[in-house]
């Protein structure tokens, strides 16, 4: 993931840097995560917005919310 922009979607809440560092944005926050750095991001209903910094390539573990769906 270079020079890209990519939207998490809101099932997928825990994200861990495994090479580079990751501008992660949510809710009109920054968070900024270097390798081997995790984040559990918060429930929103807004999909989290991660690119690369420092113009090096990006690589990232996602997980998906085990949490049951509310109706």
């Amino acid at each position: 993931m270079k020079n890209e922009v990519y939207r998490l979607p809101q099932t997928h809440r825990e994200v861990q840097v495994l090479s580079g560092i990751a501008w992660i944005t949510l809710d009109k926050q920054d968070i900024i995560l270097q390798s081997p750095e995790k984040a559990s991001l918060p429930p929103s209903k807004n999909w989290a917005v991660i690119s690369a910094l420092n113009n090096m390539p990006l690589i990232l573990a996602v997980w998906q919310d085990k949490s049951p769906a509310r109706t």
